[in-house]
């Protein structure tokens, strides 16, 4: 599991900002959102332009540590990269994790001047450095390396340092006493940043378009399955799969005497719910996904089917999730506690009960708390900023 993120110098975030998933309190209820000893079912709220996007898509840049080189993405991408207020020599951003696998500690820290370019990366295994480089430099210490057999070997001279050191040790040796590094690299390309995208006829969900969502769902024969989850989440429709006169299967509305493609005659709504039920079913799988952001997840629910799909997320132990909303209707000891509501300033990131000097109960109507300025240490954080 995740244990702590901080990025700094990124995008909109020019001062660290970090999201501590070990800050738990004692709540006894609703303890299934806690695994671990870590938050495992968190809602992220913010003002708009807050930075709760540019968090996600934060997390996720250590896919690209992993995934080699980058250069086959869109140049877009790199736009924006460093914060706009950094100065010139502060053009890097820094971004450090801890995980927590198999009682293991990893702390796996890097900076990058680019989505393309590396400035620094370092590795330590429960408080202990495995290595440290600096690309610009070039000062190195790899001196922890003799002490594994897997590592003494790995020919270091025919690494071409254009892609991380993790990378590299991942793809060129076989990792023994070292296994845990492989379940970190499981975890990190098992998480799945989602964001719902409406757009009419092309809706996106995790960049997949949703007509591969359907496909994988009547390939899976899960069409029955997803004709329920709609019908539980108030959408009382009948599904069925026809071939097209090119033999492809396609899932339609069924309504007797005639059928509509369902591509097609979806709602926004109806479509989004196809890419939060492929994301459920995926984190309920054999390849199941470790960790999930998804933005604004609710952004074309009913508040009552926001409810209903947050309540199936809290099912999946397995899945980390974090999700961000504007809807307070969730905010609610209800369904998760008060140190699983997390609140987002420009440059902090607290749990609804840090927020406030007094005691926040089961009893306490958390939303309220939240809208009549009940959080006076969080709104006193917000005016210091302002000044």
């Amino acid at each position: 599991m995740l244990k702590k993120f901080t990025v700094s110098n990124y995008r909109s975030f020019e001062n660290p900002i970090t999201l501590d998933f070990t800050n738990v309190r004692d709540y006894d209820f609703n303890e299934e959102c806690i695994k671990d000893g870590l938050i495992n079912k968190a809602v992220i709220y913010g003002e708009n332009a807050v930075g709760k996007t540019n968090f996600g898509e934060a997390i996720f840049d250590i896919t690209s540590m992993l995934l080699g080189t980058v250069s086959e993405k869109p140049i877009w991408k790199n736009l924006g990269f460093i914060n706009a207020n950094s100065n010139k020599e502060k053009k890097i951003a820094r971004f450090e994790y801890i995980f927590q696998i198999d009682g293991c500690e990893i702390e796996y820290v890097y900076e990058k001047y680019s989505v393309y370019e590396i400035n620094f990366e370092s590795l330590k295994i429960d408080q202990k450095l495995l290595y440290e480089l600096n690309f610009t430099t070039g000062y190195s210490n790899f001196s922890s390396f003799k002490n594994y057999a897997e590592l003494s070997t790995l020919n270091l001279g025919n690494w071409d340092k254009k892609v991380s050191v993790l990378r590299y040790m991942l793809g060129h040796t076989k990792l023994v006493s070292l296994g845990v590094l492989k379940k970190i690299e499981t975890f990190i390309l098992e998480m799945h940043n989602s964001e719902i995208i409406f757009r009419s006829q092309s809706q996106k969900f995790d960049n997949r378009p949703i007509d591969a969502d359907i496909k994988s769902i009547i390939e899976l024969e899960l069409v029955d399955d997803f004709q329920l989850f709609l019908q539980e989440a108030g959408i009382n429709v009948i599904l069925r799969v026809e071939p097209t006169p090119e033999g492809v299967r396609e899932l339609y509305f069924d309504y007797g005497s005639k059928v509509l493609r369902f591509i097609d005659y979806a709602s926004s709504g109806t479509l989004s719910l196809v890419g939060l039920y492929s994301a459920l079913m995926l984190s309920s799988s054999g390849s199941e996904i470790t960790f999930l952001y998804i933005d604004e997840f609710d952004a074309n629910f009913h508040f009552e089917l926001a409810k209903k799909m947050l309540e199936k997320f809290k099912q999946n132990p397995n899945c980390q999730t974090v999700i961000t909303t504007h809807n307070t209707d969730l905010m609610s000891n209800k369904y998760l506690r008060p140190d699983c509501y997390l609140l987002m300033s420009p440059n902090k990131i607290v749990n609804l009960a840090d927020a406030t000097r007094r005691k926040v109960r089961e009893g306490h109507d958390l939303e309220i708390l939240y809208q009549s300025g009940g959080l006076e240490l969080l709104n006193q954080e917000v005016m210091n900023m302002a000044l």
